[in-house]
Formats: structure tokens, sequence, C-alpha cells
């Protein structure tokens, strides 16, 4: 492991793990706590995972309300207030292994509602782990730069990556610019659009091969220009409930994310609902402290998708609660966004609806990078049909992107309707 540049050893590692003074009772077997991207934290987790504690890690940015709310609707009444201390002469018995014990618990997106707590086993994780590996190769010499939150499963990812290959994990800060730095030394990282494009802008692109994408639609020039730099550049689709990625491929201008990864399934539904099972597929959600089973067999996603003829590859129409109807038609936003993603310049692009006296809602462009609005609804005027061209652009604050790795559509539409944009 690299902890901001200091080498640390597999052993180092486990005698730091071995002498934390756990503040627990032998009653204790579900505990939450602040998530941050440190060493501490990283210790703190193995410390309870080998205790056979299952750990909600939280947002830090949640108010105690938030957090209190979160905590009584998963039934965990466990909260580590404070970093753990040390103690040389401490020796804590560890439980035996047991690849399907529940060990973490990761916090859906919430859309809708309070999020859910999400459990999965040290099993999920490395058959997760193990899939990506048969199409991303990830060397025991390979460093992967802890990028993402933990508190977010892409980020919970990372560390499982690691810990079953064995091989090299970088914690460093990675907000904003400091990124930059961070990546000194890498070989790996997982990014979301924007960062990359942080990345190529900067001109360096230090010693990063390859990169795992995530987030919103991904432009084929963000593409190009990292694969130039010699930046190899993976896509995928994922889900908390599944461990992360399910499907994946390298980036290649189609607008599709792949075929199923190794312990993986994917079948679509009569009405093209994805539905997914396999050795990644958590055991259920945790509800008032009881383990409550996501399904019996498939586990029906609320996202819709098709197969790419000429690839058999899958495509992410959108998610079946984010389509609205303008002047009778349907209207994907998501699929949108993706015949948008070419303007040049923009590297964020989300379509909401604004209700219309006429047409009941028509679309919307919001982006993170001001561009001429004239000459980008002229252009989208000329790729889409009426019912789906957004009738205005607007900016969205930078604060909005704070607090995850993925903008809450959510978050979007508030800021969008405290704007007042009314036709």
């Amino acid at each position: 492991m690299l902890n901001n540049g200091t080498a640390v050893s597999w052993r180092q590692l486990a005698a730091d793990v071995d002498a934390l003074a756990l503040p627990l009772s032998s009653a204790t077997d579900k505990l939450a706590m602040a998530s941050i991207n440190n060493y501490q934290t990283l210790i703190t987790l193995f410390a309870l995972w080998q205790r056979g504690v299952a750990t909600l890690l939280l947002n830090p940015a949640f108010s105690a309300g938030q957090r209190n709310e979160i905590l009584d609707k998963a039934g965990v009444s466990a909260f580590l207030q404070a970093e753990v201390a040390f103690d040389s002469g401490a020796v804590f018995p560890a439980v035996p292994f047991h690849r399907d014990a529940v060990l973490t618990l990761t916090l859906t997106s919430g859309s809708s509602g309070v999020p859910k707590a999400v459990a999965h086993s040290a099993g999920n994780h490395i058959a997760s782990a193990q899939g990506l590996f048969s199409l991303m190769p990830y060397e025991a010499s390979d460093c992967w730069l802890l990028s993402l939150p933990l508190f977010h499963i892409s980020g919970m990812a990372i560390v499982w990556r690691w810990l079953t290959q064995g091989a090299i994990l970088k914690v460093a800060d990675t907000r904003g610019d400091a990124l930059l730095s961070a990546l000194d030394g890498v070989s790996h990282a997982s990014l979301v659009p924007t960062q990359l494009q942080r990345v190529l802008a900067k001109g360096e692109t230090h010693t990063l091969q390859s990169v795992l994408l995530g987030g919103a639609a991904i432009p084929q020039a963000l593409v190009d220009s990292a694969e130039k730099a010699g930046i190899r550049c993976w896509c995928g689709y994922g889900m908390t409930e599944m461990a992360s990625t399910v499907t994946a491929k390298r980036a290649d201008g189609r607008f599709s994310v792949g075929q199923p990864l190794p312990n993986r399934e994917v079948l679509l539904s009569d009405e093209g609902e994805i539905w997914v099972r396999g050795e990644t597929l958590s055991p259920g959600y945790l509800v008032n402290g009881v383990l409550v089973p996501l399904a019996e067999d498939w586990f029906a996603t609320k996202d819709k998708g098709d197969w790419l003829a000429e690839c058999q590859e899958l495509r992410i129409v959108g998610r079946l609660d984010n389509m609205f109807v303008c002047g009778g038609e349907n209207v994907q936003p998501e699929d949108v966004e993706r015949q948008l993603s070419g303007y040049p310049g923009l590297t964020q692009l989300f379509i909401l609806p604004v209700p219309h006296p006429k047409w009941g809602a028509v679309p919307v462009a919001l982006t993170d990078t001001y561009t001429d609005p004239d000459k980008f609804l002229a252009w989208a005027a000329e790729k889409l049909p009426p019912h789906q061209r957004p009738q205005k652009l607007l900016v969205y604050p930078a604060t909005l992107d704070s607090g995850g790795i993925k903008l809450s559509r959510a978050r979007l539409a508030q800021w969008l309707a405290e704007q007042n944009p009314l036709f």
C-alpha cells in the first residue's frame, strides 16, 4: 500500500489492524462510521471485519438528522464517533473467516426516499473483482488509486480488487486538483469523465495506464484523447446491489456497456427491464436489523435496456422512472444525453423535464460548463426529433457536484425548479 506516498507493507498493515483498540462489546455485530478515504478508516474497517462486524460507511456530509434516519431504518444502533486509538499490547481475537458472512453495508443512491443499506459478503466482493480481472488486467505490481468514496460501492470495489489480487492500493487526497498529484505512481484509477478531463487538460498522464470510467454518458472525444495519451479506457454498467460492475468493455464509441462479466448474468424482461443475478448479488437489504432478501432469483433493476444486434452488447436506455412525456411522445432522458454527448467542450450533460402548458413537459439541458446556448440548441435541433429537443440550456452550480461520484437527478431537479424555467 501507498499511504500518501509512504509505502506500507502487508506485515505492517496487519500489525496496525491487530493493534486497534476497538470500543466494542461482544454483542456488536453491526456498526456505522463516517467514511473518509484515509489509512485510519481502512485499518478500522479491516479490524471490524476481522471481528466479524458488518460496517455501514456513511457520507460525512450527512447531517445528524439524515444519519439518524438512515440508522433507524437499517436497524444499526452502534456508531463509531471518533478515530480508534492504537494499543500495541492489545490482542483482539479474529472470528473464523466465512466467505458468505455479511461484512459490508453500502447505501443505495436514495433517489426516492431514505437510502437502503445493501449487504454484501466477502464472497460477493471477491466474485466481483475476479470477474473484472478477466477483462481489465490488474497485476500484483499494479497500483490502483482509491479515487472514489468508500461509502459508494465503486469505492469499496477498489479496496476488494486490491485485497483479492494482493496488489498495491494508493491512498491520497484526490479532491479537486489534488487528483493530479495523487496519480503519481498509479497505474489504475476509477474516474468520472470530469476527473479524466482534468487529468488530460493538465497534459500530464503520470504513470496512468488504465481507467475505469463511470457516471454520466462518456463523450467519445474524451476517450479518444485518453487513448492517444496512452490511457486505456473501460466503461460499463453497475449497481450497488451487484457489488459494482455488472457489464464492461473497452470504450469504443458505441453507446453500449459490453457483455456480462464472469459471475454475473443479465436478462431482459418482456418490457425491456434489465434483470440481474449471480455470485455478486447482495443477499439483501438491512431493514430494522433484519436482512430482507432482494429477490428469489432475478433482481429487477428498474433500468431499461436492449441488446445491440451488431455486437450483442447491452445498451442502457435509461431508468424506467426517469422517462417523461412530451406532446404524447415518451422521452428517455439518458437516450437524449447520449445523442448530445458529442457536443464539443461538454463533459457533463443532463436532460430533465420542465412542465409546459401545451406539451405536458419539455426537455431542458443542464451542463456544468458554459457554452453558447443558441449554438448548442441549434445543433441539438438538427440531431433530434421535436419532442426530444431541449428548449433551454442552463449551467448548474458546481456545489451540486459534491458529495459523491454520481450527480443526483433529484438534486438537479430541485435546483431546476428553483430557477422557475417556465414556458
